[in-house]
């Protein structure tokens, strides 16, 4: 059993280190699986010491969240949505348009985001801590940057912005989940520039 250490003060904790342990801990969790990933396991992943590891981190959990979060900024998760707000003056079928086919690209184009979605939705069950943080970090940030834009966009006048990009998110999700993690597109086929036209549709009902 792993207890966790008492993490050493800022000023003595190495930024290259701490990268060095998250590109280890992102390759041991995608390899493993959470259960399965031990702090020895990262370290040795890593190149550094078990007792460096836990100078940067206090626990597994904390290691986890701290991986979200810079998986978010390294796909740009949150700075695309919350460029919204800065592109009122554009058409918002541009907009929409670009922000759903950004999402399917990111995914595309990093296949490991995809395992390691995988890794938060297979081991939620026995740690909710695990999908809680995951949801904060990257779906909240989206979501509420989509309803703060629908709000403030001139013409659309929609009478609940955040059940709107509810509906908006979470079908273009429902086509990852189907079509990327569960690889059944072919059961459930959608093009995609299918599935964005319609929901511009419902949006701009054009």
């Amino acid at each position: 059993m792993e207890v966790p250490k008492t993490p050493t003060t800022s000023r003595s904790l190495s930024p290259e280190k701490t990268a060095a342990i998250l590109d280890g801990a992102l390759q041991v969790f995608l390899e493993q699986g959470y259960v399965g990933t031990t702090m020895d396991r990262i370290a040795s992943a890593a190149g550094v010491s078990k007792p460096t590891v836990y100078n940067h981190f206090c626990d597994k959990e904390s290691l986890f969240n701290a991986l979200i979060e810079q998986w978010v900024k390294k796909i740009n998760w949150m700075t695309c949505p919350e460029q919204l707000l800065e592109r009122s003056d554009e058409p918002p079928e541009t907009v929409l348009r670009q922000l759903a086919n950004d999402i399917f690209n990111t995914c595309i184009d990093h296949p490991e985001k995809v395992n390691f979605i995988r890794v938060v939705f297979g081991e939620s069950g026995r740690f909710p801590e695990l999908g809680r943080a995951f949801v904060a970090h990257m779906d909240k940030p989206m979501l509420d940057a989509l309803t703060q834009y629908l709000s403030a966009c001139p013409g659309l006048n929609l009478p609940d912005p955040a059940a709107t990009a509810t509906i908006f998110l979470g079908a273009i999700v429902f086509r990852l989940i189907t079509h990327e993690m569960l690889h059944s597109g072919d059961i459930l086929p959608m093009e995609r520039d299918r599935l964005i036209d319609g929901l511009i549709h419902l949006i701009l009902r054009v």
